[in-house]
């Protein structure tokens, strides 16, 4: 499987926490999520899981090989990502 999002951004609470984000992640890759408080990371893994919507472009998992998706997919995450006392 391969995860591609393209040209993604995210508003949260009104705030826009990222725009302009793309990458590709195959089989056997991973991708390193780093940053301060506030920067998007919860919200990026929210936005993936499909959690929140996104507020411009899209993601898609594809299959690898031709082979069809996996059925299942998980996300473990804990309670509101958004800080308000934060900026």
């Amino acid at each position: 499987m391969k995860l591609v999002a393209h040209a993604l951004a995210c508003e949260r609470n009104g705030r826009v926490v990222f725009s302009g984000l793309s990458f590709a992640v195959a089989a056997g890759q991973y991708a390193e999520l780093r940053g301060p408080n506030g920067s998007g990371k919860s919200s990026l893994l929210r936005l993936l899981a499909g959690l929140v919507p996104a507020a411009a472009g899209a993601v898609a998992a594809e299959p690898a090989d031709g082979k069809t998706l996996p059925q299942f997919c998980h996300y473990v995450g804990h309670h509101d990502a958004l800080k308000n006392a934060m900026t």
